[in-house]
């Protein structure tokens, strides 16, 4: 009886050691699910420094409040002026998030994040890091649905 409980825990060890996690939280298996719903940015910093979180801001871009991502992998977001819409991808590795940004055609972009944290809930979190040139932004959303 002892061998067979024993047996159980560890495989329950194995099994729950392998499945892979964000950086700082969060189960990279579900990150489809867990990324297709509404965000509020929080907080961004750029190269560790606090910034203001404000549509179009000159410091770090065109910082939004809120972004809109559907699991038709379309979304959309504000600038301040227009609303953003385009299309999302995460990598294979579901590490990183790819946002094309196609309307209005005057602000068409592709930016790459990497995801440091993705969790799940009406009160999930979603951290994600990309570089512009030798500064790195770090953006803290939190899901508002």
């Amino acid at each position: 009886m002892k061998s067979l409980f024993m047996f159980i825990m560890l495989g329950s060890v194995l099994v729950f050691s392998s499945c892979k996690k964000y950086d700082d939280g969060g189960m990279i298996k579900n990150a489809e699910r867990n990324l297709t719903k509404e965000w509020s940015m929080e907080r961004a910093y750029k190269n560790g420094n606090s910034v203001e979180v404000v549509n179009a801001n000159s410091q770090i871009g065109e910082v939004t409040e809120n972004w809109y991502f559907n699991d038709n992998g379309t979304c959309r977001t504000e600038d301040g002026t227009s609303t953003l819409s385009g299309t999302w991808e995460l990598s294979s590795d579901s590490k990183s998030l790819t946002v094309s940004i196609n309307s209005p055609s005057s602000k068409a972009s592709t930016q790459t994040y990497n995801i440091i944290k993705l969790t799940r809930g009406s009160d999930g979190e979603m951290i994600w890091e990309h570089n512009i040139g030798s500064d790195l932004y770090r953006y803290e959303l939190r899901s508002s649905l």
